[in-house]
This record gives C-alpha cells, sequence and structure tokens, in this order.
C-alpha cells in the first residue's frame, strides 16, 4: 500500500491517537454514562 501521508501529518496523527482511552478519560466516560442513567 502506498504511503498516503507524509512524515509530519503522520506524527500528528499518531501524537493524537496515543491520547486515547486513558484510565482517567474511561473513569470519566464511565462516571457520565452512570450519572446519565440515573438522571
Amino acid at each position: 500500500m502506498a504511503d498516503v501521508h507524509d512524515k509530519k501529518t503522520r506524527s500528528y496523527n499518531m501524537s493524537n491517537l496515543k491520547a486515547t482511552n486513558t484510565k482517567s478519560e474511561m473513569l470519566v466516560r464511565k462516571f457520565n454514562k452512570l450519572h446519565l442513567r440515573r438522571n
């Protein structure tokens, strides 16, 4: 498969991807889900 992004764009994308689904983020999501269910 041909490379679609240049080095700068790929670096930007990867730096954003690694920050998803961290423990603190998952706790916030879980809390929001439970809170919205009750109300």
